[in-house]
């Protein structure tokens, strides 16, 4: 991979690994707001329609924060403050867009990340969901008071009424002791609906609407609620001071060799040695058979817990204040984490790393983080980039669709799974899916590129792919199953199941037959013109009787109008067959009777 590509990934792991529990934005009543406008409320559920503008319908209960505005009524009267205020943040939250809305979170009160439905749009600008906010200047001519607008890379919004989610990690200006401002604020970087958006995008100042036109350290998270209907939930937030680790004196030693233990590493004198500031691998002027150990100091700014994360590719050892932090451990460029209690002020520090595998890419990070302690690295940028980085290889559809088969890895149940006989399928109108063919199911469905076949097509492989879009599972277990009843339990295919492979039409569109039961079924699955939906036809031929589909198993289902929200994720509306909504093993679940055809749109 490319080195880009590899700071990505190590930065979303880092995301998803994070040790400390985030504070939550409690939802019982408005007392965490301030003040209270009549516009907005606490609910217990709340649903908008995908079809008329503006349109949102609550329930009574706790849990969600509502704001129901008309479109066109405008002031930022009628938006919101918490009472919290904060300086470094990273901010997670599901939120839901009406129909033709159009709202912002403000951090710090002062510079806005836009929330906007912009479903379907094929070019996304800085003022469509995720965008990063104009600032403006009423003093520059017209047609350029607007400026430093910055739009996602991506356009993956959702359809009005189902919720999406994005995550916001923000640096707060830096000032001086007289409070001149050092250093801009910074969106570190936005992952939304689990697709990194913007990465590192410095701003000069507060973007247009700001509450007030100064910066300053610390300030309140601002809703927008004067642009039309939204909703917000689960506000899970990590608060930082702009305190770091670092070190002292620390000094290196370089040692070649085949090393197993730091027994053996110590038995011989270093080569070379040296100060440092950070740590880094690539001071053994060697890519295997060395050792290096750091030895030094760490400045502790507070007393409290402290995280550790190591990646490497090789073995290491750590100790930091006399205490066994990580033991002698080896990985292929993995993780490893630890906590351990430290005093403020100085403690000793240790770190040992050596490799000796001549196929392993050398590398070394060591991350650290407490609960006001933002993660940083204590190591070089280049320590943790492997030293022939391979370009990666993307798959991406032109005039016609793309069949691609090969390994798929997911996450069925929270067990990771690998689907060996899955069958992607790209489409230009950049809605692309992954089917089963051992289970004759549609297990996933994505936004945006096709996608990554560096796993299986780099040096020996894999033989897996990996989406690179906006995912949604939508389950891997058989769409089609004979039932005794109405109320039989869903179960697993049994033997009668013959997978026939696929055929395609006249526009490159794969059919998938099987049969299963004494029938044939024939499943098709295209994308709508608009890149909105796919559409899905299941046809049946032969004598099976009983036949029974599947077209959704969820916690919860909700009918709205003609349409079927799939908690809370996607849409699915019906267009041929009679559907019903039954419980089963704890979980809800769309059936219809599968005698000649079911068809129906998946909207999301």
């Amino acid at each position: 991979m490319t080195q880009n590509i590899i700071k990505k990934l190590i930065f979303c792991s880092l995301w998803a690994s994070a040790t400390y529990a985030q504070q939550v934005l409690p939802l019982n009543d408005m007392s965490a707001f301030r003040p209270i406008k009549e516009n907005w409320s606490i609910v217990g559920n709340i649903s908008a329609s995908i079809d008329q503008t503006n349109s949102t319908t609550t329930q009574p209960g706790t849990g969600i924060l509502s704001c129901k505005n008309e479109i066109g009524k405008y002031g930022t009267e009628k938006d919101i403050l918490t009472v919290m205020e904060h300086g470094d943040l990273d901010l997670d939250l599901d939120f839901m867009m009406a129909k033709g809305s159009n709202s912002g979170i403000y951090l710090q009160g002062r510079y806005e990340i836009q929330l906007f439905d912009s479903w379907g749009k094929k070019t996304a600008k800085y003022s469509d969901l995720g965008g990063i906010y104009e600032r403006w200047d009423e003093s520059k001519p017209e047609g350029s008071k607007g400026y430093e607008g910055v739009a996602p890379r991506l356009n993956v919004a959702k359809a009005p009424g189902l919720w999406q989610n994005i995550k916001i990690s923000f640096q707060a200006p830096r000032f001086d002791a007289n409070g001149k401002k050092i250093s801009n604020a910074k969106i570190l970087s936005i992952i939304l609906n689990g697709i990194l958006i913007h990465e590192n995008v410095e701003l000069s100042g507060p973007t247009r609407g700001a509450i007030v036109d100064n910066e300053v350290s610390a300030g309140p998270i601002r809703f927008q609620g004067d642009h039309g209907n939204v909703a917000f939930r689960n506000i899970k937030y990590k608060s930082f001071n702009q305190k770091m680790i670092t070190f002292s004196d620390l000094k290196f030693g370089v040692y070649k060799g085949n090393f197993r233990t730091v027994a053996d590493i110590e038995k011989i004198k270093p080569e070379t040695s040296g100060n440092g500031a950070l740590l880094n691998w690539a001071v053994s002027n060697a890519e295997n058979e060395f050792a290096v150990k750091y030895a030094g100091k760490i400045k502790v700014p507070d007393a409290g817990t402290y995280t550790f994360s190591v990646v490497h590719g090789g073995n290491t050892q750590m100790n930091i204040n006399g205490k066994d932090v990580f033991k002698n451990g080896w990985l292929t460029g993995g993780q490893r984490q630890a906590s351990i209690e430290l005093p403020a002020g100085e403690v000793d520090f240790e770190l040992y790393y050596w490799k000796a595998d001549g196929w392993l890419q050398p590398s070394l990070g060591l991350y650290v983080e407490s609960e006001t302690v933002r993660k940083h690295p204590l190591h070089s940028p280049n320590s943790t980039l492997v030293g022939n980085p391979t370009s990666p290889i993307y798959l991406n559809p032109s005039t016609e669709p793309v069949v691609f088969r090969s390994f798929m890895d997911i996450n069925s149940g929270n067990k990771n799974k690998r689907i060996v006989h899955a069958v992607s399928v790209g489409n230009k109108e950049n809605l692309h899916y992954t089917y089963d063919l051992d289970n004759g199911a549609l297990f996933q469905i994505w936004k945006g590129s096709f996608l990554n076949t560096t796993p299986m097509w780099n040096d020996r492989g894999d033989g897996s792919s990996r989406p690179m879009g906006s995912l949604t599972l939508l389950g891997d277990e058989p769409l089609v199953n004979s039932l005794a009843s109405p109320i039989t339990a869903w179960s697993d295919l049994d033997a009668t199941y013959r997978p026939r492979g696929y055929e395609l039409d006249e526009n490159g569109n794969p059919t998938f037959k099987y049969d299963y039961a004494g029938a044939n079924i024939s499943d098709k699955t295209t994308p709508s013109a608009d890149g909105k939906m796919f559409n899905r036809e299941v046809s049946v031929k032969g004598t099976a009787t009983n036949l029974y589909a599947r077209l959704a198993s969820a916690k919860t289902i909700t009918q709205v109008d003609s349409l079927y929200i799939i908690d809370g994720q996607y849409y699915i509306k019906v267009t041929e067959g009679t559907v019903s909504v039954r419980q089963s093993n704890g979980m809800q679940e769309l059936i219809a009777p599968l005698a000649a055809k079911v068809a129906y749109s998946i909207i999301w």
